[in-house]
């Protein structure tokens, strides 16, 4: 499976300019503690990798829990763990 992280990169940064996710300014109120990609939104990209693997994946060891502060965080953390999962499943 790691010889598809490429691709699993590629649609992982594809959803995060889809959901267009801006930094907002800080503005000293509780806004300010909500991450970039939260994890309920992000389990959405889930059925995207689904699709494109051809295997189930579990969101609850995949989504880091409280979501991603930034893109780089979300891609890096995120195509890691599904490509961990891939290779570890579909022996």
């Amino acid at each position: 499976m790691h010889d598809r992280l490429p691709e699993i990169r590629a649609e992982l940064e594809q959803f995060w300019a889809d959901q267009d996710p801006l930094a907002p300014v800080s503005t000293g109120t509780v806004d300010d503690l909500v991450a970039a990609m939260d994890s309920v939104t992000a389990v959405e990209v889930l059925e995207r990798l689904e699709s494109l693997l051809g295997i189930e994946l579990p969101s609850g060891d995949l989504i880091k829990r409280g979501g991603y502060d930034n893109k780089d965080q979300f891609v890096d953390e995120l195509s890691a763990a599904v490509a961990n999962f891939g290779a570890e499943h579909t022996k």
